[in-house]
């Protein structure tokens, strides 16, 4: 038995939409390296990833390329890219015991991002990976849903609802985990935060108060719907087992 990844019909047309994305690496005059993200096309950028190659400043460095992400569904406070509006995504760099300064980044630096219409562009592997993320929220928010949902119904004792949450966010922190599968922990992270902070309630009062569940139910219902209505479709980014 193998997994394959089955690359949505939208994605198969990335290259076709060559430089709507580009990017640029500069060394700033402190020894710093910058990457900007350039949106060349008529219409807003919603989602992008842009991945560039790291210098190896010792033997013990990491060869795994520098990541950054995107995403209004996944990060609230992200902002799409407007058209033909440009924007530092990464600056990063080193200063040695000595005091020397240098850069940490070099070419090739790799992009693909979802556009405003559900069209697609760029490298078709980062865009499935912005697909998986997506999935993975969808996933996160359908548990807390769930969960909290039942816990409502049932009277769950505050410490053991507050430990369930924290032990699905502790799943996902693991090396080996991919940074992808683990967008879902910083939502469950802050279920259990609220859930601690509440005030105690009368002895034998139901737990978690019915207010409580709906609101905190109520915004990731919405969420749900906006990520199943987002373009591409998610159905179109999944793992099939053969």
């Amino acid at each position: 038995m193998k997994t394959v990844f089955s690359v949505m019909s939208a994605l198969a047309c990335a290259f076709s939409l060559d430089a709507q994305i580009t990017t640029t690496l500069s060394r700033l005059p402190e020894g710093m390296d910058e990457v900007r993200i350039r949106n060349n096309s008529s219409i807003s950028l919603v989602a992008f990833v842009v991945t560039v190659k790291q210098v190896p400043i010792s033997e013990a460095s990491s060869n795994a390329p520098f990541v950054v992400y995107s995403d209004p569904l996944i990060e609230p406070k992200a902002k799409p890219l407007l058209a033909s509006e440009e924007r530092v995504v990464m600056m990063l760099g080193f200063r040695d015991p000595s005091g020397r300064r240098g850069g940490l980044l070099e070419e090739p630096i790799v992009t693909a991002g979802i556009l405003a219409d559900g069209s697609t562009t760029g490298d078709p592997a980062l865009l499935v990976r912005l697909m998986m993320r997506r999935n993975n929220m969808l996933m996160a928010v359908e548990t807390a849903l769930e969960t909290l949902s039942d816990a409502g119904r049932r009277n769950i004792p505050r410490d053991r609802l507050v430990e369930q949450f924290k032990k699905m966010a502790e799943s996902l922190n693991h090396w080996y985990v991919p940074p992808e599968q683990q967008v879902g922990r910083a939502l469950y992270q802050s279920i259990a935060a609220k859930l601690m902070s509440l005030p105690e309630g009368q002895l034998g009062s139901p737990f978690p108060p019915s207010a409580f569940v709906e609101q905190e139910t109520a915004p990731l219902r919405q969420r749900r719907v906006t990520l199943l209505a987002s373009e591409p479709s998610l159905a179109d980014a999944t793992l099939i087992e053969r």
